[in-house]
């Protein structure tokens, strides 16, 4: 580690035995080799954690105790309503690293968007189905295509350039 990490680690874990093993371990061979954050970790002893060691556990009233736990049922009988539970459900979901989110963010948008392309062509009116389908053969017997001009719709062609004219 270099020493802005273990810098931090002075700061919060590794005073209130928070790190693991391997860390711990790492932290102690660091500061045996480096006489920068072995000076650093002396000035945090004697500023922000020996003062403290000293000091009394204050303890509140009753009152205090009685308010906090009546504010704490409140909050949990408010948290019974379904929007309390549904943020129960979606804060987790907002804890989720970066890249994954990122990937979950991009795979829904695709889906998003194929599903909004595919909609409306599924609920077409019947009628400008019909229009369609007619305008495609008009323009087809416009253009004399033999394919379409077969069997009892022969006449059709001339129909057509009778009316056009």
């Amino acid at each position: 580690m270099d020493c802005r990490r273990i810098k931090e680690r002075l700061l919060a874990e590794y005073p209130d035995k928070e790190l693991g093993a391997l860390e711990h371990a790492e932290v102690e061979g660091h500061l045996a080799a480096c006489g920068g954050c072995r000076e650093f970790y002396g000035v945090l002893q004697k500023a922000a954690i020996a003062p403290f060691k000293e000091a009394q556990e204050i303890q509140p009233e009753e009152i205090v105790w009685r308010r906090i736990q009546e504010k704490l049922g409140a909050e949990k009988r408010s948290g019974a309503n379904w929007f309390g539970r549904l943020a129960d459900l979606v804060v987790p979901v907002l804890r989720i690293p970066q890249p994954a989110f990122r990937m979950a963010f991009a795979t829904a948008l695709v889906l998003g968007v194929v599903v909004l392309a595919q909609w409306p062509s599924a609920n077409v009116d019947p009628a400008y189905g019909y229009l369609s389908e007619q305008m495609t053969f008009m323009s087809e017997l416009e253009s004399g295509n033999p394919e379409l001009l077969s069997g009892e719709l022969k006449g059709y062609d001339t129909a057509l350039e009778e009316i056009s004219r």
